[in-house]
């Protein structure tokens, strides 16, 4: 399975695009970073993705290796069952525990009045260790702080086994080490064949993923290999600062490191 962008373009009133020409591809074990400055509309690309927004032109389809494909708008049943979706804000008016909160996470594999089964359970269970919150499983959900709700929300998307998981800034109010966890996390499911596309802010975590890259600019969107994108230029008209890109031979990785204004009376 493979999902297919092409020609995309996004318009609130019809007729001034919020963006335009996004094309790509995302296949099974891909990781798909989007960047971008905040109001460009990433998050308007996620739902326009996942089927909750109608672009302005173009198309999105899940494509199987047999050659049939499904469209968010014209088989939103069979292409929702497909994707996990994490969003940046998760609300909840019930009381759920954690536990029965991310097992819900597999309802498309169960009937319509089925209950989880033990099976259900025992996935659910391994996911909420890898994601270092098995010992809160009986809290109720909404008394967790932000970051543990988000890890929730993401262990919620992944025990749907999907074959692809979009996340739209999945490690937003996540700690230092939680951040690091849902990198850990997102690598997994990339080496286990599932698709990742997720949206950041964070360019170390796009360097250190070192995959494929969409930076949205100037209405426009650029697809290509991190290490080639990703440079300090690219970083100075995203975020309108100086920032190094510093390699470090030891861990054979790159970081960023922002630079100090040197504008007198101005500091970051």
């Amino acid at each position: 399975m493979k999902l297919v962008v092409k020609d995309l373009a996004f318009s609130y009133d019809g007729e001034n695009a919020l963006w335009s020409n996004v094309n790509f591809e995302v296949k099974p074990g891909d990781i798909f970073s989007i960047m971008g400055a905040n109001g460009c509309g990433k998050s308007t690309l996620i739902r326009c993705l996942i089927g909750f927004l109608k672009p302005f032109k173009g198309m999105v389809c899940l494509q199987e290796e047999d050659g049939s494909s499904y469209d968010p708008w014209l088989q939103p049943q069979e292409f929702t069952k497909r994707i996990g979706y994490v969003p940046q804000i998760q609300n909840t008016a019930y009381a759920f525990s954690v536990r029965d909160y991310v097992v819900m996470g597999r309802a498309p594999h169960m009937g319509l009045f089925q209950k989880p089964s033990r099976h259900d359970f025992e996935l659910t269970d391994s996911i909420l260790q890898e994601m270092h919150i098995y010992d809160i499983k009986d809290r109720s959900f909404n008394t967790l702080s932000g970051g543990q709700q988000r890890q929730a929300v993401i262990a919620r998307a992944i025990v749907q086994e999907p074959e692809l998981v979009i996340m739209d800034e999945p490690v937003n109010h996540l700690d230092y080490g939680n951040q690091y966890r849902v990198v850990e996390m997102i690598q997994k499911l990339a080496e286990r064949g599932i698709a990742v596309i997720l949206t950041t802010h964070a360019p170390d975590h796009v360097l250190h993923f070192n995959r494929t890259v969409g930076v949205m600019m100037n209405k426009g969107f650029t697809v290509g290999p991190a290490a080639q994108i990703v440079d300090e230029a690219l970083l100075m008209q995203l975020y309108n600062m100086h920032v190094r890109i510093i390699e470090l031979p030891e861990l054979n990785r790159k970081i960023c490191v922002a630079e100090h204004s040197r504008r007198k009376g101005c500091c970051l």
